[in-house]
């Protein structure tokens, strides 16, 4: 235990109210933590508050929730799973009913799996940031809402009027005069609902990094946590890094969140055209430039033709206001080249860190540091086969081929056609111009569905492939436009 530890009055304030609230019901705590420091901050005083507690008084079980997106900054995802695996082993030892837990999203969601596997386009602007609610809120939410299946919960937040202006705003604008707990907007179900407590929302960042080194009257100023971490190791952390700020770990109704100038982000982030935190991480970490060079050349072929679609992932096509046509996802030869580059920079990182830890530049220890997961690639492979790859081998021969061994399943997958039978395909699509996308899709549908003996399913498949807009563009063009050239030529006549 720490002698003194919340000697000051500011700190006291806040403890005293979290024991309160503590102590007041049986409702399970909700803690977000990013391994940053205003969540830390929140962790450590939670965690000490129980500490002081009687034993028979830790009646209220406390998760502490981190986010993993599967593409975090290694530096900082090595650090959040240490403390992750700290707070669990000393909460054990301490008999505090607290424990951390580390969500993901589910394979078939990831940031790959949908830029990969489905071409999204990766994130450009605030506006079109589809990788937050997918790879952040969603797992975080779905973590809540299991618990709200039996009871009501508190989410505790990191949160502070004093990041910014807007926070500040946003903050009062959910505040309930005379209340510390305020009712979650979305976070609730038939029965229970979800609460928020923001227990230093009124502290300034001077104070959060003296509660963190305790450096205050009455602390010991040793920045130890009361799991044994400790918090100088995240203050280089900080100084490693640049700008401001931490992604969100529960969604705003206002969908005013951001990650995009984040310190502590994910490290391929297209949202801002150069990310400041991982070029200051590099000057101190070399090895982790080629992360820089793939995001960087990752955001060149991003809005290129040859590597876009012209139509969107429901056969859309949509105009600009001056009659442009906007792209729509990567197309199959894009994804594949995205693949592979990838899977070249994992065997690079692998490689860099390795050296690195040789020549005693880097106390990173993950020298076997995956960039995609197993259970991504299986989620590739499954949408691929479902949608554009008739050889259904497309994907294990990309990753045999770069890292010179077999997936799990390479020896179960068989082709729809034989190389023959592809070629003369590929070929008839050429001499036809019929558009092989369309031709492989109705080929594929007409396979899922070939040992069905009601057609009804095949049926609906098929003309759901051939009545998408894009097939029939040229047409609908061409009687948009002699139909304005009609009305033109009545209107003169007139």
């Amino acid at each position: 235990m720490i002698n003194n530890f919340f000697d000051s009055n500011s700190i006291k304030d806040i403890y005293n109210e979290m024991k309160m609230v503590y102590l007041n019901d049986k409702r399970p705590w909700i803690i977000g933590y990013s391994g940053g420091k205003d969540s830390t901050v929140v962790v450590q005083l939670v965690f000490q508050m129980i500490l002081d507690l009687p034993k028979e008084q830790r009646h209220k079980q406390v998760h502490v929730v981190s986010s993993d997106t599967l593409i975090e900054n290694p530096l900082i995802l090595e650090y959040l799973e240490q403390n992750i695996d700290l707070i669990n082993k000393s909460a054990q030892e301490y008999e505090i009913p607290l424990q951390a837990h580390l969500v993901k999203p589910i394979a078939n969601d990831t940031f790959w799996t949908n830029v990969i596997g489905r071409g999204y386009p990766t994130p450009k602007s605030i506006q079109y940031r589809w990788c937050t609610d997918r790879l952040k809120i969603r797992p975080s939410n779905k973590f809540i809402q299991e618990q709200l299946e039996s009871e009501d919960v508190v989410v505790l937040l990191g949160v502070r009027k004093s990041e910014s202006i807007s926070r500040k705003t946003r903050i009062e604008n959910r505040e309930i005069d005379g209340y510390l707990l305020t009712p979650h907007e979305t976070l609730r179900n038939k029965n229970n609902m979800a609460y928020v407590y923001n227990p230093i929302v009124d502290l300034t960042t001077d104070d959060v990094w003296a509660i963190l080194k305790n450096r205050y009257p009455g602390g010991n100023e040793d920045a130890m946590t009361p799991w044994g971490s400790n918090n100088m190791d995240l203050a280089v952390l900080y100084a490693k890094g640049s700008g401001d700020g931490e992604c969100p770990f529960i969604a705003t109704t206002d969908n005013t969140n951001t990650c995009g100038n984040s310190r502590f982000g994910c490290w391929i982030c297209t949202v801002v055209s150069e990310d400041k935190s991982l070029n200051a991480f590099i000057e101190f970490e070399k090895w982790l430039q080629p992360l820089k060079d793939f995001r960087t050349w990752l955001m060149n072929i991003r809005d290129k033709e040859e590597y876009r679609k012209k139509h969107k992932r429901n056969g859309v096509v949509h105009k600009t206001k001056d009659g442009r046509i906007t792209f729509g996802p990567f197309n199959f030869e894009a994804r594949k080249l995205i693949l592979t580059k990838l899977l070249e920079l994992q065997l690079q990182m692998q490689q860099e860190i390795e050296l690195a830890i040789q020549n005693h530049s880097t106390d990173f220890a993950n020298s076997n540091l995956e960039l995609i997961k197993l259970e991504e690639l299986k989620a590739i492979d499954e949408i691929w086969d479902n949608e554009e790859d008739l050889s259904r081998t497309t994907l294990i021969d990309i990753y045999y081929e770069v890292m010179g061994k077999k997936l799990p399943w390479h020896e179960y997958k068989q082709p729809m056609f034989d190389e023959i039978a592809l070629s003369i395909i590929d070929s008839k699509c050429q001499s036809h111009k019929i558009s092989p996308e369309l031709f492989n899709k109705l080929l594929i549908e007409t396979d899922k569905y070939k040992h069905f003996s009601n057609p009804t399913k095949l049926k609906k498949a098929i003309d759901k492939t051939l009545n998408q807009q894009w097939i029939h563009y040229d047409i609908v063009e061409q009687i948009e436009q002699e139909s304005q050239t009609i009305k033109e030529t009545e209107h003169e006549d007139k």
